[in-house]
């Protein structure tokens, strides 16, 4: 498995533009204005989106958090974990993702998802993901909505990440733009 993500001649249809470029597997922060074509790159990335003529390697072991988050309003977080979980083929330990993610979590997973705040939701859909085993994970606005606590959260789990060896992919037009500025491998498209 290749350690860089590789793309060399991808054309992106509705923004007119062709992408060569070596990501390497470190914090990248994916920025541009509104419209640029960012989610659009992450879906070829992801294997969302194909394109024939294109050449994307390296993107084998992926998690893709995008902005969309669709669940019945019913369901109940702890399910969503067990349901994450068996679609890994892991044993569902939800006493081990409470203990490692807080007490705070430990309350929201009890909750159904129509309970929960925006942020809340975006925090359990990220913390369950992310736990995941991969080696690049990309986030589409991870940050957007949610509070200082969330979102040190969440740059806990990236740190983590990162200092496991994998690959993230961000892009995020909120307050974290010093911290990825000064940590951050900037990609601008």
């Amino acid at each position: 498995m290749e350690k860089d993500i590789n793309i060399k001649n991808l054309r992106l249809p509705y923004v007119e533009k062709t992408v060569n470029l070596c990501i390497k597997r470190e914090l990248n922060h994916l920025k541009g204005n509104n419209g640029t074509g960012k989610t659009l790159l992450l879906d070829y990335i992801s294997g969302i989106r194909k394109d024939k003529k294109a050449m994307i390697s390296g993107n084998e072991s992926i998690l893709y958090i995008n902005q969309s988050i669709f669940f019945s309003d019913r369901l109940l977080c702890e399910d969503f974990l067990k349901f994450v979980y068996r679609m890994e083929g892991k044993m569902v330990e939800v006493t081990e993702f409470e203990k490692h993610n807080g007490e705070h979590v430990r309350t929201l997973l009890k909750k159904q998802w129509g309970m929960l705040s925006g942020g809340e939701r975006k925090l359990i859909y990220i913390l369950i993901l992310m736990s995941i085993n991969r080696e690049w994970y990309i986030l589409d606005e991870p940050f957007a909505f949610l509070d200082t606590m969330k979102k040190n959260m969440i740059w806990a789990v990236i740190d983590e990440k990162l200092a496991q060896g994998k690959g993230v992919i961000l892009v995020s037009h909120e307050d974290e733009q010093d911290r990825l500025k000064d940590t951050a491998r900037i990609i601008s498209i």
